[in-house]
């Protein structure tokens, strides 16, 4: 969570096309395919230290699977730069399908199998009813963050791929209205992640241990939203402003 934190903030007044450097090189080394001081990039070492950590409590194959969700973190970061660098919106739905990887939720699902010990075949992780709670998680922690974090996003010209605020230039409404619609979405979406959760299908052998990996994930939500709230990146108070970022950025 800590770097993901860190590497929001670093990168946030990043140009677009610098991500696919630090994206290609993070990689590399959750890989194991270069270390820390070979990659060039500041975050390095917390990665490297992430994949000996992990090593120690699930196999590769998941921890290729990490990577993979780390990938599409870093693909929604590169997205939302783009439309920062051109101060233009996207649609409501390309927003939430961005927001989707750049809240960074779908590595953390994957090491529920490090907080449970056990490791689920690549058939359940493949699932479409697994894939799509997944999602629907994502998408809940997002909604739940836009509304939080409009006024970060407003001090740091970020609005162009906060949800709120692309409902509320899509739709032409106020503030109130685009986060009452944002809450809309997030119920629509909770009501089906609770009826998914409620009526899984039968997975035989493994069937104990996805009820529980769903539960896990209901966990993460909740948890998720207790820990934000105090977070202090939200508070308009606290937070740097955009040209303070930049200066930050530009010193390392």
């Amino acid at each position: 969570m800590l770097w993901t934190l860190y590497n929001d903030d670093l990168y946030e007044e990043s140009a677009p096309e610098d991500i696919g450097y630090v994206h290609a090189q993070s990689i590399a080394i959750l890989n194991g395919e270069i270390n820390a001081e070979d990659s060039g990039i500041p975050l390095g070492s917390m990665l490297a230290t992430l994949r000996q950590e992990l090593l120690q409590f699930i196999p590769q194959e998941s921890i290729s699977r990490f990577t993979q969700m780390i990938s599409k973190y870093f693909t929604g970061l590169e997205t939302e730069l783009r439309y920062k660098k051109t101060k233009t919106y996207p649609s409501v739905a390309e927003c939430i399908a961005l927001r989707e990887n750049s809240i960074c939720l779908y590595p953390f699902l994957q090491l529920t199998e490090v907080e449970t010990g056990i490791i689920l075949p690549p058939e359940i992780h493949e699932h479409p009813i697994i894939r799509r709670l997944q999602t629907l998680a994502c998408h809940l922690v997002t909604f739940f963050n836009e509304v939080q974090s409009v006024i970060k996003d407003e001090a740091t010209d970020s609005i162009y791929y906060n949800i709120v605020k692309v409902i509320q230039h899509e739709h032409q409404m106020s503030l109130k209205e685009a986060c009452l619609e944002d809450l809309r979405l997030h119920n629509e979406d909770l009501k089906e992640f609770v009826e998914l959760q409620a009526s899984l299908p039968d997975f035989g052998i493994w069937q104990d241990a996805v009820v529980n990996w769903v539960h896990y994930m209901s966990m993460v939500l909740s948890g998720w939203k207790n820990i934000s709230t105090k977070l202090d990146r939200y508070n308009a108070m606290e937070f740097p402003n955009a040209a303070e970022l930049k200066k930050r950025l530009n010193q390392i």
